[in-house]
């Protein structure tokens, strides 16, 4: 298919990301402004804001998946690219053509398991899954050893994701990691490229919608649960995300079912 995008606001998803392209080109600003090519795999983990920039030309596989829905995680082996990338590394991985060939092979199983679903489906479907992430996660370079990524910002990153549910505020993370509220903004800006409330705001609005697909919780009961009382403030933050408002995005998810 042929693709000509121009930059977009924060994009945020719920679901873990790969992006297999086969031809054409695009960029993407996730920590940084990246280059994806022929042959390369894009990660986006969920919850992690970026920002399409632009592309041509595009002819391209898209996975995107529930990780807890098949039993993954990121502290798992492999799903090694996606906290690699979540703590700022390059969300592009490049294959050899015979693994190229391989992940072609799969995102056609997938499609065609997609078709005709039965009984056996999801297993199916999670041994696809494993195959493709398992040939991410084997061409993934090893995480850099040049310090330049610090660990105050995985460590803040971490604290994020597992307390975003909590009303938590760039004075708490700071607190966790032992530093002073302004040189962690600053830190977190400068490796990311997002501040720690885009991060806090991300981390939450992904949550949101993963009760919105998941479950039938309503949507003035989301907003506490997620770290957020007023409910207005939350359908404005999951609007400027996601383009529409969550019941909106709700009725879409399902319509697709």
């Amino acid at each position: 298919m042929g693709v000509s995008t121009h930059p977009t606001p924060v994009a945020v998803h719920a679901d873990h990301g790969l992006m297999f392209t086969r031809a054409g080109w695009f960029t993407m600003e996730q920590k940084y402004e990246t280059l994806s090519l022929a042959g390369s795999v894009t990660i986006v983990p969920a919850g992690v804001p970026h920002r399409p920039l632009a592309g041509e030309d595009l002819d391209y596989w898209l996975l995107g998946f529930s990780a807890g829905s098949f039993g993954f995680d990121e502290a798992q082996a492999i799903m090694r690219p996606f906290s690699e990338v979540r703590l700022g590394a390059s969300p592009v991985v490049h294959l050899e053509e015979v693994a190229q060939a391989r992940l072609q092979r799969w995102f056609e199983a997938l499609a065609r398991e997609a078709e005709g679903q039965n009984e056996l489906t999801a297993e199916v479907q999670r041994s696809l899954i494993t195959l493709i992430l398992s040939e991410v996660s084997r061409a993934m370079p090893n995480a850099d050893k040049d310090g330049q990524r610090s660990p105050l910002v995985a460590t803040a990153l971490r604290y994020i994701q597992r307390h975003s549910l909590s009303p938590i505020s760039l004075i708490d993370v700071a607190s966790a990691v032992g530093r002073t509220a302004p040189h962690v903004a600053a830190v977190v800006k400068s490796e990311t490229g997002f501040t720690v409330g885009t991060w806090i705001t991300s981390a939450r609005v992904a949550k949101a919608a993963q009760l919105l697909q998941h479950t039938d919780m309503p949507v003035d009961q989301i907003a506490p649960h997620i770290g957020w009382q007023d409910t207005t403030h939350f359908i404005r933050q999951f609007r400027k995300i996601y383009g529409v408002t969550p019941a909106a995005w709700r009725k879409k998810q399902r319509m697709r079912v």
